[in-house]
């Protein structure tokens, strides 16, 4: 049973938390595009992004390699709802250089949801995309279908309160979850478009969801679930990259050196998550400027850097594991007050990224080594939320937002 302190802090991370903005896709009013590509060709975007070589992928220290040990570097944009012509968005995300999706499902609606994923595997094939499956929470009427407010990967039995902490009855208890997660790896298996799993959304800090040796403490201990959940997923799809989320806490990260806005993976190194098929973890991390993220971590300065590094951060400068950024964006527009705020936020992040801060303390990348891969939210336009998306409202490509992303895509052939 909760204590009085966690359901305290879930009412602190449920009000520092964002709501997730939905997009509005500007392709609804087009015209359906037919599906012209023939099946099995690779439709590629001439020189804005190289698409990813045939899978599985691994990992050799902080980089995700090819099954020929060639470095590759996932440039990938995410998604929330599915509107329009599946082929229509897909053209125009490999176009703007993603060689990869990031789609969501909730336990809520996993049968709606999967049949969605469906069709946008089936469009990312005929274009070349590859796709990351994302558990983005247990029920998508959560914070507008963000995170779990209650902080944790379920909302029945365990250390909930059998709600999703945000007034929501309760749909999914851990069991489920992994029962859940078992399924949608099983769909996929052998399906070389489906490339990684990213085992769930946001988990969040304040004493709910913990970072711990072994089996001790299971109804809080995050970094148990996704060892238990990734060997569940091996059983049945070998080949898919397991992505675990750091725990989110404004106040301090594990290991006490700083708060860990992006995701606290600051035991990942002393205590790693441990799955029966090696070389296929990457850990994760969140990073938006601070009107976004509702939280100033001072984007853009060396506190910033230091903030990264002692979070997740160091994984990558010490090579010892890859580290996606999961979600990353921002509007670059003057709409939340702070342009230059925005614009100092996305010159550190790509940066940092691409291993040009090395001499402040960020990675650094030589030879065929890629720079960190990361995924940008969202692609749709989003109206009046914070960020805005891919997308102007006319659903042409925002100029200022793409000149931000195309910096981190793959631009090197893996046989360089």
């Amino acid at each position: 049973m909760q204590t009085n302190f966690i359901l305290a802090a879930i009412a602190v991370f449920a009000a520092a938390q964002f709501v997730r903005p939905v997009p509005v896709f500007a392709e609804d009013a087009l015209a359906p595009l037919a599906d012209a590509t023939p099946r099995g060709t690779t439709w590629h975007p001439g020189s804005e992004g190289i698409m990813l070589p045939a899978g599985p992928f691994f990992t050799k220290g902080n980089q995700i390699v090819d099954r020929s040990g060639n470095p590759v570097r996932i440039a990938s944009v995410g998604f929330y709802f599915y509107s329009g012509s599946h082929d229509l968005i897909m053209a125009k995300v490999a176009a703007a250089g993603f060689n990869c999706v990031r789609l969501s499902w909730f336990d809520y609606s996993l049968t709606n949801d999967l049949a969605d994923i469906d069709r946008m595997v089936a469009a990312a094939t005929r274009h070349g995309v590859k796709v990351i499956i994302d558990h983005h929470g247990t029920n998508r009427a959560a914070r507008n279908g963000g995170n779990n407010p209650n902080g944790l990967w379920y909302d029945l039995g365990g250390a909930s309160d059998n709600t999703d902490g945000g007034g929501n009855a309760g749909v999914a208890t851990d069991a489920q979850f992994l029962a859940n997660w078992v399924k949608v790896a099983q769909r996929y298996a052998g399906n070389s478009t489906v490339i990684g799993f990213d085992l769930d959304n946001e988990p969040s800090g304040y004493g709910i969801c913990t970072w711990e040796a072994g089996s001790d403490n299971p109804a809080h201990n995050i970094r148990w679930m996704y060892e238990r959940v990734g060997k569940a997923i091996q059983a049945v799809n070998r080949d898919a990259l397991i992505i675990c989320e750091g725990v989110f806490d404004y106040h301090t990260n594990f290991v006490g050196t700083g708060p860990s806005p992006g995701g606290d993976l600051s035991l990942a190194a002393s205590l790693p998550v441990v799955l029966a098929v090696p070389n296929k973890v990457v850990y994760s991390a969140h990073w938006y400027p601070s009107e976004s993220a509702q939280y100033d971590f001072k984007t853009g300065t060396l506190q910033s850097i230091k903030y990264m590094n002692n979070a997740w951060g160091y994984l990558v400068t010490q090579d010892i594991a890859p580290v996606w950024i999961g979600e990353w964006g921002a509007s670059l527009d003057g709409s939340n007050g702070n342009l230059a705020g925005d614009q100092a936020w996305a010159k550190q992040i790509t940066a940092y990224m691409n291993g040009r801060l090395g001499a402040q303390g960020g990675p650094t990348f030589s030879g065929r080594q890629q720079g960190m891969s990361g995924s940008w939210w969202t692609w749709g336009y989003t109206g009046n939320e914070q960020p805005h998306g891919t997308l102007n409202a006319d659903g042409s490509l925002n100029a200022a937002r793409k000149a931000v992303w195309s910096q981190t895509l793959f631009t090197t052939p893996p046989s360089r």
